[in-house]
Parts: C-alpha cells; structure tokens; sequence
C-alpha cells in the first residue's frame, strides 16, 4: 500500500509539472511494466533497436543496469565490442550489448546523464528506454507498457501484497499497450481487456520465439540440438516458464535447478549443476549466460528467443514513427 500511495503522489507532482525532468536533446522511446519482472522487456527492446535500426534511425539504449555492482554512469558497449562485464553493467544491458554489436548501451541511475554521456561519444537519432515505466525524472516521446498474458495484473495490488509497482490504473499513462508472451491472439485479447487501459489507443499482441542455441561467447552452437537430453537451470523471476518453453520445442529436461532473478553464479552453483548434469549438456537462458564466469565446468549453452508479434503491430509501428517526426529534437 505504501509503494501504491507513493507511485499515485509522484504521478500526480509529476502530471502537475512539481516533479524535476530532463530532457535529452533526442527522442525518447521507452519500453517497461506495472508487474515487477517477467514480462520480457529485454527481448521487446532488442526487437525495437533491431527495427528501428532498420528504419534507418541510429539507436542509442539507456537502462539503469540492475543488479550490477558499479555505481554512476558506466558504457556496457560503445557499439564496436563489449567494454564491462555483467557484474559491472548490469545482465539484461550486457545481453543487450551482445545482441546488437552496433548500438551504443550506456547505464546509470540517472538515465539523463547517461543519455548525456552517450551523446558525447556516439551519434545517435533517438534512446531506447530499458524499463523506463517508472522512470518519470527523464522526459519520454513514446511509453510502451509490457503485461504478461499470463500473469496479468496478478492480484492488482501493489507490493508487498501484490506484483505491481504501480496501481493498475495507470496503465492510461502509457501511449501503447503490448501483452507478451501470448499462446495466441485470443489470449492476448483476453489478458488486455483486464488491464485498464484507454480505448482507442494502440495495443499489440506479442510471444517468445526460440530460433536457436548458442554457446558461451554469443554465436550458434551445434553441441546440443532440440530432441537432445539436457540439465536445465535459470535465474529468472518466473522459472517454470523458462522449463515450460524447453519442453514445448522438444528438449527431453532431465533436470531442472532454479535460482533467484539476476543470481550471481558461483563456483558452488556451478559444481552443483554439474554434478547434477552426470555429464549431459546444460541449457539456461542468454541473460544467465552472461552471468556465468569464464571457468566453468561444463558443457553450457543457452536458448535463443525472439519477440514474433502476433497482433497489432503495424499500429504501435506507426504511432512511434510518428511521434519520432512530430518530436523530433536537434
């Protein structure tokens, strides 16, 4: 209740112009959510930056680096090589950085001046917000809202009685509305007609695509194929899922080993996944991948996954490009 009370009072000094905001001399597009992890964000930024760079627009990524031990503002990648480690940037913005060799990832508890640091060294057309729903100290041009069809809004209470950081109800400061990890449109139809959120504005249905497996340093890897007997481990706030999705492409999980979202692997879990490998490969996802340290004892790689919109994109797509033209600042 008390987070709920104090997210409706900084909405409403910041609706109010009483709040302090920066503004970046470029577009701002962010990407976040109501429910405290698990709706895909990364995934749905990288999806972004891919077609935005398409587009032709030159994309620079700001996002706060959770988990990391680093403090102020820190490049994870100048867009020609990663320069900091997970434990230094941050899991999600070093997955990030790995995903899209080209583009700029720069983190900071201010994302303005991390904003204002990437300018100084790279060009760019616009920032990509990483989780940025509840980040009302930087201006944005365009908020998109992430709420997993499955979960919902939980029990619509926020924390600790719920998963919400914000009341339900301001899902209507949000420009778009993108329910993930959908089995189909139905659902995903479903799942946003429980949200509150303004009719007439885009909404889009999306899920997690596997396209493959790829080894430690990011590239494909032929070492464990679908159909294989693998270990199975992640640190995720939602595990099963992770299991769930081996299983539906057809991985025979012999084992499964949880471990909390963002955990720091040590030498201790890694005996232990070995030990209860007995010598199979180890499959985990890209964001654990990245956490892991260089010696480890076995055999591991992790399951690819891509953002396939199954409704509503075309809408979203065209709202951002015209925000992006209409605000466009030098």
């Amino acid at each position: 209740m008390i987070l709920g009370a104090a997210a409706r009072v900084r909405r409403i000094l910041s609706s109010a112009g009483l709040l302090p905001v920066s503004q970046l001399p470029r577009p701002v597009v962010s990407v976040g959510n109501l429910v405290m992890g698990g709706a895909g964000k990364t995934p749905h930024v990288i999806h972004m930056a891919r077609w935005l760079t398409g587009q032709g627009r030159r994309v620079g990524i700001l996002s706060r680096g959770y988990g990391r031990k680093s403090r102020g503002v820190r490049w994870v990648s100048d867009g020609e090589g990663l320069i900091v480690a997970a434990a230094e940037g941050g899991d999600e913005p070093v997955l990030i950085a790995r995903s899209l060799p080209g583009i700029p990832v720069v983190v900071g508890e201010s994302r303005a001046a991390a904003g204002r640091e990437l300018l100084s060294r790279r060009s760019v057309d616009l920032f990509l917000l990483d989780d940025g729903f509840q980040h009302l100290s930087l201006r944005r041009d365009v908020d998109l809202l992430l709420v997993e069809c499955g979960r919902g809004l939980g029990n619509r209470r926020t924390a600790p009685l719920g998963p919400l950081r914000e009341p339900p109800s301001h899902a209507r400061f949000a420009d778009a509305l993108v329910i993930t990890k959908c089995p189909d449109a139905d659902s995903g139809a479903r799942t946003a007609r429980s949200v509150p959120f303004p009719e007439g504005r885009p909404r889009a249905f999306s899920r997690l695509s596997p396209v493959g497996i790829v080894g430690r340093n990011g590239l494909p890897s032929k070492e464990t194929a679908v159909g294989h007997a693998v270990i199975a481990f992640s640190g995720l706030a939602r595990n099963a899922q992770f299991r769930d999705t081996l299983e539906a492409a057809g991985f025979q999980v012999k084992g499964f080993l949880p471990f909390p979202d963002h955990h720091v692997y040590v030498r201790e879990d890694l005996d232990r996944i070995a030990r209860e490998a007995a010598g199979l490969p180890a499959i985990t996802t890209e964001k654990d991948l990245v956490r892991l340290p260089d010696d480890v004892p076995l055999n591991v790689c992790a399951l690819r996954v891509e953002v396939e919109y199954l409704y509503g994109w075309e809408e979203i797509s065209r709202m951002i490009l015209e925000r992006l033209e209409g605000g466009s600042r030098a």
